[in-house]
């Protein structure tokens, strides 16, 4: 690892721990997997009964969106899972590669300087998405019990309320189940949230990581006079087919997790949006509100970083052109510099099979759930 504080890394690092991999291993080892298994035994064990629940009466939308929504993610924070257990060596690989760059680039103390800014950049987002999924889990814990504290003042009765409505094959109103009802329901949340914060800081360093070598390309045209020498030519295209193949190799590591998470997404925007278009209070608005708030931060950070990586690669043409010396090259080596610029106006790219990741996909899928949430209304009335 690089020569840098204890913060580095340490935000990704904990989250695979918590799933049960083990990120100092290159091939990110499932370290755990009693624990994982259950993790994924908790998430599938909510996600059906949510959707038997929703099902059972198709009139109340409210339920059927309250509870589609929740399965998505549940759903989806499964399939990451999966994606990562069958692309671990290539993730360990991917993330132990960065570090050996990182480590040889850090003996610089402007280069270090770049790697700090960049690690820093990714410690706010992936903090900011940490710490809104705790906030969904603290929610479905905490507002459960506050609400039964509520009716026990007011009433004398403890009535017991899950973190999550479904039906479960125990009955919550009998008192011997409700306790394990209700925390192998906080755990379902937990995991869900614990894979979705594994997998989503995870592709926020990895980004920010890759652009660290498109950045670290305009420091060596800045530091070396390019006067179309061929050693320095050779070391520059070496060097930017290196970043370009990181950056091919993140986008395919990523690609069905992306592909999957931006099919449901604005479908999972217009139902938890539907739900605070209803009135009423519930032991669930708490969670509902934290899970918009944590999603919306999900999906902004991968488009935020698709977008960033793709405007950095690009930046490496106007880097070129701009610290060349023009006016001293040979016509041929003029002519090689050119065809370095013309590689580089190919931009780097996150690939979800059917569209790129980056700030124009999050406008559509704004503007997508805000479609279907009109939809929802008509339906309703």
């Amino acid at each position: 690892m690089p020569n840098m504080d204890a913060s580095y890394f340490a935000v990704q690092r904990r989250a695979l721990e918590i799933v049960g991999f083990d990120p100092s291993n290159p091939q990110l080892s499932l370290k755990h997997p009693i624990w994982a298994g259950i993790l994924v035994l908790s998430l599938v064990s909510h996600n059906w009964p949510m959707v038997v629940y929703g099902l059972q009466d198709l009139s109340d939308l409210t339920r059927l969106t309250d509870n589609f929504a929740v399965f998505m993610q549940g759903s989806q924070s499964t399939f990451k899972f999966l994606v990562m257990m069958a692309k671990r060596r290539r993730i360990g690989s991917l993330i132990h590669r960065l570090h050996e760059l990182n480590q040889a680039a850090s003996a610089t103390p402007n280069h270090l300087e770049k790697i700090e800014r960049e690690n820093q950049l990714d410690r706010y987002v992936a903090r900011s998405f940490r710490n809104a999924a705790y906030g969904v889990i603290c929610a479905s814990a905490i507002a459960p019990m506050l609400l039964g504290l509520w009716g026990y003042v007011e009433t004398g009765v403890f009535t017991p309320t899950t973190p999550m409505e479904f039906n479960f094959w125990l009955d919550e109103q009998n008192p011997h189940f409700y306790w394990p009802i209700y925390f192998w329901g906080v755990l379902g949340v937990a995991a869900a949230a614990w894979l979705a914060i594994a997998t989503d800081t995870l592709f926020s360093w990895l980004t920010h990581n890759v652009v660290i070598q498109f950045q670290l390309l305009e420091l060596v045209l800045e530091e070396k006079h390019l006067d179309g020498g061929d050693s320095r030519l050779g070391e520059f295209v070496s060097r930017h087919r290196i970043a370009l193949d990181l950056a091919k190799e993140l986008s395919s590591i990523f690609g069905e997790i992306v592909f999957v998470k931006y099919m449901l997404s604005y479908l999972q925007l217009c139902m938890l949006a539907f739900r605070f278009s209803r009135s009423g209070w519930s032991a669930q608005v708490p969670f509902r509100a934290t899970f918009l708030v944590a999603i919306i931060i999900q999906l902004s950070s991968y488009c935020y970083g698709g977008e960033y990586l793709k405007q950095q690669s690009l930046a490496i043409a106007h880097a070129v052109y701009g610290k060349c010396n023009w006016p001293e090259m040979t016509p041929k080596k003029r002519r090689l510099w050119q065809m370095v610029i013309m590689r580089a106006q190919r931009p780097a790219k996150i690939f979800g099979f059917m569209f790129d990741v980056d700030l124009p996909l999050l406008l559509w899928v704004i503007r997508t759930a805000g479609s279907f949430l009109a939809l929802l209304r008509t339906f309703e009335r």
